[in-house]
């Protein structure tokens, strides 16, 4: 699961996708289309398919890095917890 920060900035690289590239991703992560079949239904090449994903996937994984991470804090008089035996 993504954290807050992060799933923040997956909407916005998300908005940056131009309909294409958003209709590509739908087809492939969502319809479960291989990229052969997504190629054939936008009536492009396979190589359209294959460098839109690795270039915005790339993208998304040194924007999603450059996330902080957020830690949660328990107050100071909290139990810690205890692991399940």
């Amino acid at each position: 699961m993504l954290k807050r920060s992060s799933s923040s900035r997956f909407a916005s690289e998300w908005k940056r996708l131009n309909a294409r590239e958003r209709l590509i991703f739908a087809l492939l992560f969502y319809e479960g289309l291989t990229p052969t079949e997504a190629a054939r239904a936008l009536g492009c090449t396979l190589r359209e398919v294959r460098r839109t994903v690795e270039t915005r996937l790339e993208r998304l994984r040194l924007t999603l890095a450059k996330a902080p991470v957020m830690r949660i804090r328990r107050p100071s008089n909290a139990a810690p917890r205890r692991m399940a035996a």
